[in-house]
């Protein structure tokens, strides 16, 4: 199909062909109603959309998350095919196992497909990960960009989730707020906050879950929601399709945000269980870890990571960052590794160790871990001055 050369209005029956990856779950197809034709004297921005087509044989994206007609959670790895139709966001991208992608200031003709959630911008080859990221990237075709009813542009940040974006100290009545940061990517922090959430939840308590850094993708959320998280929600919901490159304003914001809106969720004497993408030495998740308001919004920290030199450090790194007190536990790949658990104890100290994925062990040791604070120890925290 050649690019759209004059406006044309959007057939809601054929706008039901296309595919809607899960990082644009909260786009309300029905706003899209015009076809745009590309400018090429445009600037081109993250969150931009866009209809696209592939182009030739799929490579390293061979299927995405498709939400047509479903639910904000569900969704169906949809397999592609030469000539499919589909709706992009731009959106950047920068992983140590997968690679560097940019966002085009100016239009291009053809984009890669970096994402399962819909996620395109231009693949630098050379950042593709030798063997983990290795292979034909998946190409895709630009068509048009989306317009709503009086042909403006849609980008992501129109369908966001109105939630407040106040820092405020933690109160008494507030869920405690579970942490869990790793020390890279693939270190284990969604398995290990799957396992949290399934304690939590197998004693009784309400549970709401999050991501707040990262590149938007439903496959972590609806693990933890499966998990029994009442709710689970990131930064897609507030109109990102990643977090990457953002300003310290905005990710900042993005977490506050979010964090706002689980705590209501889980409601007084629940759990808010929150992740933080890749590891602790990443732009975004630094900048939140730095930052007093969200130390103290912290109430116990779980640290996912590969081995016992990551321990180390990235112990070290907490501690110096202030999480000293909120250290709770060790877990990730290093908790699956029996040897590791073993050795733990006299290389590390006596930090608690555990396997993410032994469900058969019962609940209560591990939700001993994470005591609600006492209302003393909210108010202390809720006078620090920042």
């Amino acid at each position: 199909m050649p690019p759209i050369r004059a406006i044309v209005e959007v057939d809601p029956a054929r706008r039901n062909q296309w595919l809607m990856p899960s990082a644009l779950r909260y786009v309300d197809p029905r706003q899209i109603r015009y076809l745009l034709p590309v400018d090429e004297g445009e600037t081109w921005a993250a969150g931009d959309l866009l209809l696209a087509e592939v182009e030739g044989p799929p490579g390293l994206i061979r299927s995405i998350q498709n939400t047509s007609r479903r639910t904000p959670l569900n969704y169906r790895e949809t397999r592609l095919f030469p000539g499919s139709k589909l709706v992009v966001v731009l959106a950047p991208r920068a992983g140590s196992s997968t690679c560097i992608a940019r966002v085009p200031e100016r239009p291009v003709e053809r984009l890669d497909l970096h994402g399962v959630g819909g996620q395109a911008g231009v693949v630098d080859p050379a950042s593709q990960h030798s063997s983990l990221y290795a292979g034909q990237l998946t190409t895709i075709a630009v068509l048009a960009r989306l317009g709503d009813a009086k042909r403006r542009p849609l980008m992501m940040r129109r369908f966001a989730l109105d939630a407040p974006a106040d820092a405020r100290p933690r109160r008494p009545e507030d869920p405690a707020l579970v942490l869990v940061v790793g020390s890279d990517m693939d270190s284990g922090k969604t398995t290990t906050a799957r396992r949290i959430v399934y304690a939590l939840r197998a004693l009784g308590h309400r549970v709401a879950a999050g991501k707040a850094t990262g590149v938007a993708s439903l496959g972590d959320l609806t693990s933890l929601y499966d998990a029994g998280a009442t709710e689970v929600l990131d930064f897609a919901a507030l109109g990102e399709p990643a977090t990457i490159g953002l300003s310290k304003g905005e990710v900042l914001s993005i977490f506050h945000r979010l964090t706002n809106h689980l705590r209501a969720a889980a409601g007084p004497g629940g759990y808010v269980v929150m992740e933080f993408a890749d590891g602790i030495w990443y732009r975004e998740t630094r900048i939140l870890l730095e930052d007093p308001c969200v130390r103290d919004a912290v109430t116990h920290l779980v640290f996912a990571c590969h081995s016992i030199l990551d321990a180390e450090n990235g112990l070290a790194m907490l501690r110096g960052l202030g999480y000293g007190d909120k250290l709770r536990a060790i877990s990730g790949k290093l908790g699956s590794s029996g040897m590791l658990r073993d050795v733990a104890p006299s290389l590390l100290g006596p930090i608690p160790v555990f396997d993410a994925t032994d469900y058969a062990t019962s609940p209560e040791g591990l939700v001993e871990l994470f005591p609600m604070p006492r209302p003393e120890e909210v108010s202390d925290r809720s006078r620090v001055t920042v």
